[in-house]
């Protein structure tokens, strides 16, 4: 507990330190991706498209975690539900080669529904990383994020990795994106617990940079 205050004392401090007129920068970035999915459920396959949403903010504050709001609307058949991703992570490295974040998810899985089983909701943690490096002397990056935890019995994974080919406008920057992203969730509260998704994606997202 002693630590924790004096840490808090510590970000308060330096915020405090920070010089009113300074430049800071404050990041936005929402993005939309749509999914190419197949399932694999108890042995049987199916396949859609599903779509996923995602907005995170960045600031200067030291010591404060950034934040990072995803939905994921996911319907193949054989398995449906709703994934509500709420992210807390700090940059531990942020150039213009590298960049690498790391922290926590909160994830609210809602009306999870496999085959002809009852449908459920929960809460489950994760540990969340995520990963850039960029290409010199081009406007493509490569990015890998993920997911990864086990709590109460429920395992999860969710992975992706991909480029992005970057098009900078005169407020923001355009990034498009593309990729393969992987779920791998055994779920405590179904009879049928291990679902599998994977699949290519493609999506847009938009990168804001504002001065305070």
């Amino acid at each position: 507990m002693k630590k924790v205050v004096l840490s808090i004392a510590a970000a308060m401090t330096l915020a405090a330190a920070l010089p009113a007129q300074a430049d800071t920068l404050l990041g936005v970035k929402v993005g939309a991706d749509a999914w190419f999915t197949n399932a694999k459920v108890n042995g049987q396959k199916s396949d859609d498209t599903s779509t996923s949403y995602y907005a995170s903010f960045e600031h200067f504050i030291p010591l404060v975690p950034n934040v990072m709001v995803r939905y994921n609307d996911i319907d193949t058949g054989n398995v449906n539900f709703e994934q509500s991703d709420f992210t807390a992570y700090y940059e531990i490295l942020d150039n213009d080669l590298v960049a690498l974040d790391l922290g926590v998810t909160m994830t609210k899985f809602a009306g999870v529904k496999i085959q002809h089983q009852n449908s459920f909701s929960d809460w489950q943690p994760t540990v969340y990383a995520a990963a850039e490096l960029g290409i010199p002397a081009t406007p493509l990056t490569v990015f890998a994020q993920a997911n990864a935890g086990k709590y109460d019995g429920t395992r999860l994974f969710d992975g992706q990795a991909g480029v992005k080919y970057t098009l900078g406008l005169v407020a923001a920057d355009l990034n498009l994106r593309a990729g393969y992203r992987m779920m791998d969730y055994d779920f405590k509260k179904s009879t049928t617990s291990d679902v599998e998704l994977d699949g290519w994606f493609a999506g847009v997202e938009v990168d804001f940079l504002i001065n305070s």
